[in-house]
């Protein structure tokens, strides 16, 4: 008799993992934008898909976005673990830490910030609000990621074309808005249409991305050229979620991740060549700046996203100036951001 009891027990214990490995598993993901911004289709949504066809449906995810939750205040609610996973970026919540700002001023290539630390740097900054960092994705190959839109074009002779121009912008505009003479207003982007219709700003810095389904060829016809800008996004998670795991669920989420980025890049430079087409189709043009003027603002950019994350959080500022310091001695930060 204790023989077959011994037995029934051995054979619970074997079935046990198999059991708890079928448990389903939803997670709630909050993204910073609506489906209209192509991260949210490219990365929060194509990750859910990753994971569901993974794990053959045992892991899914829903979503929800700035209509629940403001972009700018998504931050605490997933530290806190009222939502499992966030799509955002580092200008977002430089209130709470001015690290992942920095990740702006880096070159788009997230293998080359693994094997240098920097991934793993942005990962242990994350942990310290109880998130972990699950993507670390780039939208697009390139240094031309962003640029401005605007009600009218620019004067090619000047040295201060957006003087007097109101621009939407925020912080990490700054190097870009402010040199060339313009103030910045502070919107989001389901502001930006009524704000450009009504006169309110006269242009909109934004990813290139964006204007296509946000329908703003309609209200600004012109496009500031050159382009600029890397454009990182971050996915976290909740980490006290994620210890929740197991550790094959752990792995696999970590995996699809890093495969996710791999893959984001590419994706993202066939959306913008699209976009760039259909914005010409609707009768936008290019309006370039001055080349001297357009040579100084792609030099001062990257001091100055390096300037803005050091400087614009005192709590984090001697951990960004660390990870400043360790891109420097790498070659891949300015030797003086004066």
């Amino acid at each position: 008799m204790k023989f077959r009891t011994a037995i029934a027990a051995a054979a619970i214990v074997a079935v046990a993992p198999t059991l708890a490995s079928a448990e389903k598993i939803k997670l709630k993901y909050l993204t910073a934008w609506d489906d209209r911004v192509q991260g949210t289709i490219l990365i929060a949504y194509a990750y859910g898909k990753k994971v569901k066809e993974a794990t053959d449906g045992r892991i899914t995810m829903t979503f929800s976005g700035p209509e629940v939750i403001k972009s700018r205040q998504q931050f605490q609610p997933v530290s806190r673990g009222i939502f499992d996973l966030n799509l955002s970026v580092g200008p977002y919540y430089i209130g709470s830490t001015g690290v992942p700002m920095a990740a702006f001023a880096l070159h788009a290539d997230t293998e080359d910030w693994r094997k240098k630390g920097y991934w793993q740097y942005f990962d242990e900054e994350m942990q310290r609000f109880n998130q972990k960092m699950i993507v670390h994705a780039v939208g697009g190959t390139g240094a031309d990621v962003f640029h401005v839109m605007l009600k009218r074009p620019l004067d090619p002779k000047s040295l201060q074309p957006l003087k007097g121009r109101k621009i939407r912008a925020n912080g990490f505009y700054t190097p870009i808005v402010v040199p060339l003479g313009g103030s910045m207003v502070n919107l989001n982007g389901g502001e930006i249409y009524s704000a450009l219709q009504k006169g309110v700003v006269e242009g909109a810095a934004w990813p290139v991305q964006g204007a296509v389904q946000f329908k703003w060829y309609e209200v600004a016809k012109y496009m500031m050229r050159p382009r600029f800008g890397v454009s990182p996004y971050t996915v976290t998670m909740n980490m006290d979620r994620f210890k929740k795991l197991s550790k094959a669920d752990r792995e696999l989420l970590l995996k699809l991740g890093h495969e996710l980025e791999k893959e984001v890049p590419a994706r993202f430079d066939k959306g913008t060549a699209e976009e760039l087409a259909v914005m010409k189709e609707k009768g936008v043009k290019e309006t370039h700046l001055n080349p001297e003027v357009a040579a100084k603002m792609k030099a001062g950019f990257v001091k100055g996203v390096w300037n803005f994350a050091i400087g614009f959080n005192k709590k984090t500022s001697a951990r960004t100036r660390k990870l400043y310091e360790m891109a420097r001695d790498n070659g891949d930060a300015p030797k003086s951001l004066k």
